[in-house]
């Protein structure tokens, strides 16, 4: 697993991007974060919540959603948003430290 890689869960086929860092490579599951189609998600907050182009859609990071999943409930990788790790960071800050 790749921290900022985006999967696609194999239960249910949600998109969802890694956030753990690489060097916990070894535990048993992966924090991650859902991503939703911005036509899907009612409401963001653009600190929060950035925006993606994911197949030529844009897509909401539901940073508030994250959660342990376990490494055999991820599927196949889909693509790299480690372009996007500044904001994606800047997110994780917000959710934690509120700036």
């Amino acid at each position: 697993m790749t921290r900022f890689m985006v999967y696609r869960m194999r239960s249910d086929g949600q998109l969802a991007i890694d956030l753990q860092s690489n060097v916990l490579e070894a535990l048993p599951s992966r924090m991650m974060a859902p991503l939703y189609s911005a036509s899907n998600m009612s409401w963001s907050i653009s600190r929060l919540n950035p925006r993606f182009m994911i197949g030529g859609e844009a897509h909401v990071l539901a940073t508030q959603r994250m959660a342990a999943i376990p490494i055999s409930e991820i599927g196949d990788s889909v693509v790299s948003l480690e372009v996007e790790a500044d904001g994606i960071t800047a997110a994780l800050d917000f959710l934690f430290q509120g700036f």
